[in-house]
């Protein structure tokens, strides 16, 4: 809720505020009360529906490269443009959108030019939402026009909030290459990895197989398209050296990057999803299997395709949604998230 106007001295309105998180100078992911974002003549304001919170907001206190302190976090938003810049143009209030977080691209950059432009500096390094610019966990943002993708009357709100999560994955799939008839296993059960699994099931994969240590994630694997669903020890246990065509890697564990290579065929595919820390990459391993590792870094024109699929209902993602929670609830929910105790939780800043 809007927390009402504020006066100064002088008698002049200041502006409105609104509850946001943030991650402040401190590095601390606090709730603060925030001004209201002022509306720029090439910008828009969008009012906040739903935005999730993601695995790698967790780590954004240490993420210094790309989380700068002072900014409200947020990165997965839908929501309803409520106020349009003098100078943008094709775009009207009360259109539905997602936003795409790294969709201020540059279009003058070598990557831009090349079809690659999830390596734009400008959009991925320098004014990403929730993450160098102002986000989504919070009633109101301003974005660029060129974040925007118009939703289609027919979609959900859940599916619309799982909009950049799904482009995620899909973006994991797209280059791991063709799926149909493969045999894939998936490291992470988080909202990531439970996605990777159901878009690769829905791409032909002849059998998925999760691994993931916590069992309230593990539960989720049937539903997912995962014929089998182990923890890392029966993993190690029951599955065979070089019997996975493509593994995508969602959970960020060193041990995993390991386990994957032990696991892949000659010639195999593995997706690097997940960030973390240590290496996992057996050099010798990866010769003598000729073992292809591609990075999966954001997304570009499968942000569109993600659309495509949740709006098709190709993807289920309702069950997979823990909560929907108010602002308020946000450092609770995030505690939460870390402990793995719930799948996916979205912010709801308007109620």
């Amino acid at each position: 809720m809007r927390a009402g106007i504020a006066h100064g001295s002088g008698g002049k309105a200041a502006r409105a505020v609104m509850q946001a998180v943030v991650l402040n100078a401190r590095r601390e992911i606090v709730l603060e009360s925030r001004p209201e974002p002022e509306l720029r003549s090439d910008q828009v304001i969008v009012e906040v529906d739903l935005c999730g919170i993601c695995g790698t907001d967790l780590h954004a206190p240490r993420m210094a490269q790309v989380y700068r302190g002072g900014f409200v976090m947020g990165h997965e938003p839908s929501g309803r443009i409520s106020r349009v810049g003098d100078a943008v143009e094709g775009w009207e209030v009360g259109q539905r959108v997602a936003v795409n977080p790294n969709g201020n691209v540059c279009g003058r950059c070598v990557y831009c030019l090349s079809g690659r432009p999830n390596f734009c500096h400008q959009a991925t390094m320098e004014t990403a939402l929730g993450l160098q610019m102002d986000g989504a966990l919070a009633q109101r943002m301003a974005v660029f026009p060129g974040t925007l993708r118009a939703l289609p009357a027919s979609m959900g709100r859940l599916e619309a909030a799982w909009v950049e999560p799904t482009a995620t994955a899909l973006r994991a799939a797209v280059l791991a290459g063709d799926l149909k008839g493969a045999v894939v296993a998936v490291f992470g059960g988080g909202p990531i990895g439970q996605l990777a699994c159901r878009i690769a099931a829905h791409r032909g994969a002849d059998q998925v197989v999760l691994v993931e240590p916590a069992p309230e994630r593990r539960r989720f694997g049937p539903a997912s398209g995962a014929d089998l669903t182990l923890s890392p020890a029966e993993a190690g246990g029951q599955l065979d050296a070089s019997t996975v065509d493509v593994v995508f890697e969602c959970s960020g564990s060193a041990a995993a990057r390991a386990e994957a290579l032990r696991l892949l065929t000659p010639g195999g595919v593995l997706v690097n999803v997940g960030a973390g820390p240590g290496g996992g990459f057996d050099p010798d391993v990866v010769l003598l299997k000729e073992i292809t590792i591609r990075g999966s870094f954001v997304y570009g024109s499968e942000f569109d395709g993600a659309i495509e699929l949740l709006a098709r209902g190709d993807i289920r993602v309702d069950d997979l949604t823990t909560e929907i929670a108010p602002v308020e609830d946000a450092l609770r929910a995030i505690d939460a998230l870390r402990s793995a105790e719930v799948m996916k939780v979205f912010i709801a800043p308007n109620g």
